[in-house]
């Protein structure tokens, strides 16, 4: 390098750190000033800092550097993560998502903390949060119309595991399964992980779509081979043959089931064999003595005309509920619930693979075991106007007067027993309680995650088998037989 370019080059990079000096210390007090303001503050109407927000955004964009402004601001908010101050979150979430709209972690991040961080005294999410968590999914969504990640998120985290709405859930995860993703290092694409096209097809049996559940087992498995042969594995991060084990054997397992619980037989018969065409762990998980007893069993059946109907035979569920006020915004429920005593199991076609009810039978007298435990019977306690509302976008306000809570009992040996208690000095925010009317409502329902495979496998996916004589329901979710009760409270009954 000659002299002349040398001088050139010097003068060309003395010029370059003036310049980011300058940025510098235009940056730092605007990203002082955005964090400040990030701060869990509310309104003069008691509504959240997000809906006041949005006038504020053109200071962020000041001098063409939003996606700078946002990166900052992003490390700001993780220091409140870490120190619990998760409202201050929301504010820096709302600038983010304005400055830098493709950034993925933080819709998904932002999601998490308003759909699970926002907390009671017993660690109960705040329900009244879940329209701006699947408002900011959305936004993000509509952003980032192409990548699965945002769809599954909406889809897995809020709209099945938070509010179990699971006809929004197969919507959201089954437009994840029509995208890939990309590589944030190189912006190379990336294919989805191999687990969203199967959780799609766990969410279809869930729901009762059993021909939807067969095809998307054989979409998933059909995704799993072309990646598993595809030459260019530089940005496949799926498990090989493991994977399309995983479909195999979970599509035999969902025929197997569908045979003995409704009695197809010729689910029955593609079960058995797509089992025996397992191999390594998947094989190891089909045990081959329980595939040879279902194996026996199938081949009676055919013989004596005889399938199995183990879900539809009628099963009483004897569904008991009380409550009472033991102290002000404190109340105690017992209850019992017929789910699920180990007599039921006895014959049942399943336990020619299972053998459960065998080995139970085997145990000591003192031992053995009256009931099969796992159930959970779920409460809602809320205002009594109270609708679950939806929102497209994270700039909504939040109601801090409005009540509502859910959670769950779990069942054991045939009954359940707990305290809905919101007396903690701490959940006066969360639970106002300044309705004059609530509804308390307790329900138990097998389609939801509560309630185990074995569970089903006596009264079926959409509870076929369940009878009561007070509280049977078949009118929330046409298709399905539910347990349901519901109370209408005046608030001196809780206070």
């Amino acid at each position: 390098m000659n002299e002349g370019k040398r001088k050139h080059l010097i003068v060309v990079v003395v010029l370059l750190f003036v310049a980011i000096a300058g940025v510098q210390q235009v940056i730092e007090p605007i990203q002082a000033k955005m964090s400040k303001q990030a701060s869990p503050q509310m309104g003069e109407d008691g509504k959240s800092l997000m809906v006041q927000l949005p006038g504020q955004f053109i200071v962020a964009s000041f001098m063409g550097f939003k996606e700078v402004i946002a990166g900052s601001l992003w490390v700001r908010a993780e220091t409140f993560f870490h120190s619990g101050q998760y409202e201050a979150i929301v504010p820096i979430v709302r600038l983010v998502t304005w400055l830098d709209p493709h950034n993925i972690d933080v819709f998904t991040t932002g999601g998490w903390h308003l759909g699970y961080n926002f907390v009671d005294s017993s660690q109960k999410s705040d329900k009244r949060y879940l329209a701006a968590a699947t408002g900011l999914l959305k936004e993000g969504i509509r952003a980032n119309p192409n990548r699965w990640d945002l769809y599954f998120e909406l889809g897995w985290t809020l709209y099945n595991r938070k509010m179990e709405d699971y006809e929004n859930a197969i919507k959201y995860i089954g437009e994840a399964c029509k995208y890939d993703g990309v590589d944030i290092n190189t912006g190379a694409v990336q294919p989805r992980p191999e687990f969203v096209d199967r959780m799609l097809a766990y969410m279809l049996e869930r729901a009762g779509d059993y021909e939807g559940t067969i095809k998307q087992w054989e979409k998933a498995r059909a995704r799993a081979v072309r990646l598993q042969k595809a030459q260019d594995r530089t940005t496949y991060t799926g498990a090989g043959q493991s994977s399309v084990n995983v479909c195999d054997r979970n599509l035999a397992l969902f025929y197997l089931r569908h045979a003995w619980r409704y009695g197809n037989m010729d689910y029955y018969k593609k079960g058995i064999e797509l089992a025996e065409n397992l191999s390594g762990e998947e094989r190891a998980a089909v045990a081959k003595w329980a595939l040879d007893g279902a194996k026996a069993d199938y081949q009676r059946r055919l013989a004596a005309g005889n399938p199995p109907r183990d879900a539809l035979k009628p099963l009483d569920t004897k569904f008991e509920i009380t409550w009472k006020k033991i102290k002000p915004r404190v109340l105690e429920v017992r209850g019992k619930l017929n789910l699920a005593q180990w007599s039921e199991y006895e014959g049942l076609a399943s336990e020619a693979f299972t053998h459960a009810y065998q080995k139970n039978q085997a145990m000591p007298p003192e031992k053995r075991q009256l009931w099969r435990d796992g159930c959970r019977v779920k409460w809602m306690l809320a205002d009594y106007d109270y609708e679950r509302t939806e929102s497209e976008s994270l700039i909504v306000g939040i109601d801090t007067n409005q009540t509502v809570q859910w959670d769950s009992f779990y069942v054991q040996g045939g009954s359940f027993h707990g305290k809905i208690d919101f007396s903690d000095p701490n959940d006066r925010l969360f639970y106002p309680l300044k309705a004059e009317k609530y509804k308390l409502v307790f329900w138990f329902s097998p389609q939801e995650p509560g309630c185990p495979d074995f569970v089903q496998d006596r009264i079926g996916w959409k509870g076929e088998a369940l009878t009561d004589a007070r509280y049977l329901d078949t009118k929330t979710q046409p298709g399905f037989r539910k347990l349901r009760v519901e109370y209408v409270l005046n608030r001196e009954d809780i206070l």
